[in-house]
């Protein structure tokens, strides 16, 4: 597939580039001159276009964006981008950064795809691919540089592959399916608030704040207890917090529980459904994007538990990591909140001070050198950013030359921290900046 896309861009090829499996999905990537500019297709792609609006334009209101463009519109969503910028209600580099993400979960679901069916052996199962030329939106909204987001692509795959998640797919939806199991943990109630069988992986990933593979390799441990199973499609599910003793008073997905709704406080309502239903996939969809705006008001918002297991304090100080590995966010992400602080990943660059604005770190580790934009620059608009100008920023750098020090002083940079991180070295430089 990456040859593919490489010939594509060779020969700067305008059009479609459609991928068909036989036996399963279909992907669309559109190209204007060799680059990627929109995708369309896949798993859960209502999903993934929702998610995505919530991420990059968290303060519009999803369920009225629909009405922007006709129903019939060809390239519906991309147009529905292009109103939104033409009338100033996203940002380019909001625009930007939400296609080149799109763009990379779905080159993520290729490769996965790809992968499953070779070592499956199934050449019924391996993708063909046509190409129609000149088939693009009429509006360019962004140009994505194609050897970018297919790095990015590749090198998130190749994480959650060696992770042992190969077979997983981020586009599963996690579900309690033994709530007997969880009981005796401290973080039982924030799993039952966070797993509510209407999010994929990815959807709860974002919802928490945290990275999808972290997350996912935290509720593989309640996976294999059985406690949580993963589903293709939503599965809503009615759970209750009794009022003597604050636990979840009943098994979901168990025939012989019953609810008792008069004696006990409900924590999440869905629509009734028989045990162990499985429903069809465009009705559950279905079900899901009409209640997608309506949970996102009345979910309990918790971050998942630290790998420790340990309640995190919310009067704790907010950690801020702005680094494009994934690795680096993890690694920094299983240091603090083993130590009991809170902490925020973020991997995109282009929007890493709106996020910070938004989040209100209470102290901020900072890689310099990233894509699209370098820690130089982030580092100069966070010291002019009123709500950040004073917040502590140390620098993540493999490079220790005094020529990248002198310069991330004149940003205002508060110190450096030398890769890889190491636990001793990133509380030092907390105690040393940070009052708890």
């Amino acid at each position: 597939m990456n040859q593919l896309i490489e010939q594509l861009q060779t020969k700067l090829f305008t059009g479609r580039l459609n991928l068909e499996a036989r036996d399963g999905p279909t992907w669309t990537l559109y190209f204007r001159l060799g680059r990627l500019i929109w995708q369309a297709g896949g798993s859960n792609a209502d999903e993934r276009w929702r998610r995505h609006l919530l991420r990059y334009c968290s303060n519009l209101d999803v369920t009225q964006l629909e009405g922007l463009v006709s129903p019939q519109e060809n390239y519906r969503e991309y147009s529905i981008l292009a109103k939104l910028r033409e009338q100033k209600l996203i940002e380019q580099q909001q625009l930007v950064s939400l296609i080149a993400s799109s763009i990379a979960e779905v080159l993520f679901d290729i490769m996965q795809y790809i992968e499953a069916k070779r070592n499956g052996d199934n050449p019924a199962g391996q993708l063909s691919h046509s190409t129609v030329v000149g088939e693009v939106p009429g509006v360019l909204l962004a140009v994505i540089p194609t050897e970018e987001v297919l790095k990015r692509a590749t090198q998130a795959w190749q994480e959650w592959r060696d992770a042992g998640l190969a077979t997983y797919s981020p586009n599963l939806f996690p579900i309690i399916q033994q709530i007997e199991l969880l009981q005796g943990q401290a973080s039982s109630k924030q799993i039952i608030a966070l797993v509510d069988g209407t999010k994929t992986l990815r959807g709860l990933g974002q919802k928490s704040g945290r990275d999808v593979l972290a997350l996912t390799r935290l509720l593989m441990t309640l996976v294999k207890t059985g406690a949580i199973a993963f589903s293709p499609t939503p599965k809503l599910r009615q759970v209750v917090i009794s009022k003597e003793t604050g636990n979840p008073s009943s098994a979901v997905n168990n025939s012989n529980s019953s609810l008792k709704t008069e004696e006990d406080t409900v924590l999440q309502v869905a629509p009734p459904a028989t045990s162990k239903e499985i429903v069809s996939p465009s009705s559950a969809v279905n079900n899901f994007n009409s209640s997608l705006k309506k949970e996102e008001n009345t979910v309990i918002q918790v971050a998942p538990p630290a790998a420790s297991k340990a309640i995190i304090d919310v009067s704790r100080p907010l950690v801020a990591c702005v680094d494009d590995s994934p690795t680096i966010c993890r690694s920094l992400e299983e240091i603090l909140t083993h130590q009991g602080y809170r902490f925020v990943g973020i991997q995109d660059s282009l929007t890493a001070v709106l996020n910070l604005i938004k989040s209100k770190p209470d102290f901020i580790f900072l890689d310099l050198l990233m894509p699209k934009v370098n820690g130089y620059e982030i580092c100069s608009q966070i010291r002019k950013t009123p709500s950040l100008k004073n917040v502590p920023v140390v620098i993540l750098t493999g490079k220790d030359g005094i020529v990248d020090r002198m310069r991330a002083k004149l940003v205002g940079a508060t110190d450096f921290l030398g890769k890889p991180v190491e636990q001793d070295k990133v509380l030092n430089v907390l105690h040393k900046y940070l009052s708890v």
